[in-house]
């Protein structure tokens, strides 16, 4: 089975920009596909690795330049390929071992629709999608992050924080529950651009830890948001 999953832009106003052509081009070790969305979206895929190195919005880059958006911490190598369907679809297939990631552009949608699929445990270990974004862009998460509302810091290693009532937010366990807890998103201050996963009904049914674990749904680093989506496997 392969796990679908998207990542989406949306624009909070309604304002457009010119936009090129739908389609993917071939250069310099990358794969650019232009979804041919009227609010602009292009990105990037590294050949070599299935890196994702670039997301560019309306003009404005989003993905976080000092590292990359990719399965765990990077697949190392992949074999990637790039395949335009009826005219549509854009689809990169990344083989790496045992694991193929997806990535699908569709003409005129600003998503990135991925899928991943195993056949046995991966050498990367913890089954992961991170998103990491630019964080001076997008400093305001939903739900929010353990670290966000642990305001007085670290109460057990950096797993569980507390706030200055001395409540405490966990990077494990939240209150929703996994049933509920099918859309993340990132957005500006202003709160008119907004970066979400999408996650299926059935994203979490086969995961352990009952119907609060969180898996790390976001975290803030220094200068990105991590934007995580962790996978049961089987």
């Amino acid at each position: 089975m392969v796990l679908l999953y998207y990542l989406t832009f949306v624009l909070g106003v309604a304002i457009q920009t010119t936009h090129a052509a739908f389609g993917v081009t071939n250069s310099g070790g990358y794969y650019t596909v232009d979804t041919g969305a009227a609010n602009s979206f292009v990105f990037k895929v590294n050949q070599a690795n299935c890196d994702i190195t670039s997301l560019l919005y309306r003009g404005i880059e989003y993905q976080y330049a000092s590292q990359k958006s990719h399965i765990g911490s990077g697949l190392g190598s992949a074999k990637v390929s790039a395949t335009t369907i009826n005219d549509q679809f854009i689809k990169i297939t990344c083989v790496s071992g045992t694991l193929t990631q997806y990535y699908i552009a569709k003409s005129g949608d600003s998503t990135i629709y991925m899928g991943t699929y195993i056949t046995a445990q991966p050498s990367i270990g913890e089954l992961r999608y991170i998103a990491r974004l630019n964080k001076s862009l997008l400093n305001v998460g939903d739900p929010e992050a353990y670290t966000d509302l642990g305001t007085a810091g670290a109460v057990e290693g950096s797993d569980v924080f507390k706030d200055a009532s001395g409540k405490t937010y966990s990077k494990f366990y939240s209150s929703v529950r996994f049933i509920d807890d099918q859309v993340h998103t990132v957005t500006n201050t202003a709160g008119d651009i907004h970066v979400s996963w999408v996650k299926p009904g059935n994203a979490y049914e086969t995961s352990s830890g009952g119907p609060f674990f969180r898996d790390i749904n976001r975290d803030r680093n220094s200068g990105f948001h991590a934007f995580t989506f962790y996978m049961p496997v089987e």
